[in-house]
C-alpha cells in the first residue's frame, strides 16, 4: 500500500563493497530477491494455518490460535517501537501474516467451530467450510475501510496514487513522509492485501459468481497472471531492497491468486502447503530459503548502488 516507486538515477552515496558485491546489489536482483522472499512466505503461512487447524482438533482451538496472535502482537509492538526501515519492514510483514493466521482466521472460524456449522452446498458438488463464507461476506467491510487509505493524500501506494490521478480527486499536495513508521505501514499493507485478495479469490472460485471451470474464470486467471507479471517487471527495477519488499507484498498477492490458488485447482501441480505433514522436507527447505533471503535482505545496502 505504501511502497515507494523505483528510485530514479540520483546522487545517493554508493554502499560499501567491492565491484562484485555492488553488481549483486543492483537491479534486477534486488527485486527478484524481494519477490522471492515475500512469495515464499505464502505457502509457509498456509502450512502454519493447516498445522494449527490440525492441532485445534485435539485441544481447545483458542489455545492454538491465540498464542500465535499474541506472539505476533508482541513482535509488532517491538517493530513499531524500533522504527527502522529494515526491521520495520520485515517485522511488519511477518507480524501481519501471523496476526491474520492467529487471530483473524480464528475469528472467521470461531462460529463454525463453536456451533458446529455444516459445510453448505454452493452448487451441485461444491461445498465450502462456513469460515470461507464469513471471509467472503467481510469483503465489503474491507473495501469500505480501504477508502481511508485510497482517499489519503499522504499515501505512498502506487495503486491509490494512480486512482487519485485518474479520478482527478485533487486531495492536495503530498507530505514529506518524514517520521513514517515502516513497521505499522507494512503491517497494515500486509493485512489489507491479504484480506482483499482472499475475498476476491473466493468470489472468483465461487460457482455462484464465476467458478474455476467457467470460461470467465479462465479469462480472469490469465488476466491476473499477466497483471502480476507486469508488476514484477516494475519490481525488478527497484534499487532499494526494503522498498522492493513493500512493493512485492501486493505483487505477490496478485500473482498468488492464479499461481497459488487457481492453477493448482486445474491440476497443474500439487498444493503441498495444504498437507505440510506429508512434505516435511519440502516445507523445511522453503523455511530455510525464506530465512536466508530475509537475512540477505537485512544486510543489503539500503541505498542505490551506482
Amino acid at each position: 500500500m505504501n511502497a515507494t516507486a523505483p528510485a530514479p538515477p540520483g546522487n545517493a552515496p554508493p554502499a560499501a563493497g567491492g565491484p562484485l558485491t555492488s553488481r549483486l546489489y543492483r537491479p534486477p536482483l534486488v527485486g527478484i530477491l524481494a519477490l522471492a522472499a515475500v512469495f515464499l512466505a505464502l505457502p509457509l503461512t498456509h502450512a502454519l494455518s493447516m498445522l494449527a487447524r490440525e492441532a485445534a482438533r485435539t485441544t481447545a482451538p483458542a489455545l492454538v490460535y491465540l498464542p500465535i496472535g499474541i506472539a505476533a502482537l508482541l513482535l509488532l509492538v517491538h517493530g513499531i517501537r524500533r522504527n527502522t526501515e529494515v526491521a520495520g519492514t520485515l517485522i511488519g510483514f511477518a507480524s501481519g501474516l501471523l496476526l491474520w493466521t492467529g487471530w483473524a482466521a480464528y475469528a472467521f472460524r470461531f462460529n463454525e467451530i463453536s456451533l458446529g456449522l455444516p459445510m453448505p452446498e454452493l452448487a451441485a458438488g461444491t461445498r465450502w467450510p462456513s469460515n470461507l463464507l464469513f471471509i467472503q461476506g467481510s469483503f465489503g467491510i474491507c473495501v469500505v475501510t480501504l477508502l481511508f487509505f485510497a482517499l489519503n493524500r499522504d499515501t505512498r501506494c502506487n495503486a491509490f496514487l494512480w486512482l487519485q490521478r485518474r479520478l482527478h480527486l485533487g486531495l492536495g499536495g503530498q507530505g514529506s513522509g518524514q517520521g513514517r513508521n515502516f513497521c505499522r505501514i507494512t503491517f497494515a499493507e500486509t493485512v489489507y492485501v491479504t484480506w482483499f485478495c482472499y475475498g476476491a479469490s473466493l468470489f472468483l472460485a465461487d460457482p455462484r459468481y464465476l467458478g474455476y471451470g467457467s470460461t470467465a474464470g479462465y479469462v480472469v486467471a490469465i488476466a491476473l497472471a499477466v497483471w502480476g507479471l507486469y508488476l514484477a517487471t516494475r519490481l525488478v527495477r527497484y534499487t532499494r531492497v526494503m522498498a522492493a519488499i513493500r512493493y512485492a507484498i501486493p505483487t505477490k498477492a496478485i500473482l498468488w491468486i492464479p499461481f497459488g490458488e487457481i492453477f493448482p485447482k486445474y491440476g497443474w501441480y500439487e498444493e503441498v502447503w495444504l498437507r505440510p505433514w506429508d512434505y516435511p522436507g519440502t516445507m523445511l527447505a522453503l523455511l530455510g530459503a525464506l530465512g536466508l533471503l530475509f537475512v540477505i535482505a537485512s544486510v543489503m545496502p539500503q541505498r542505490r548502488i551506482h
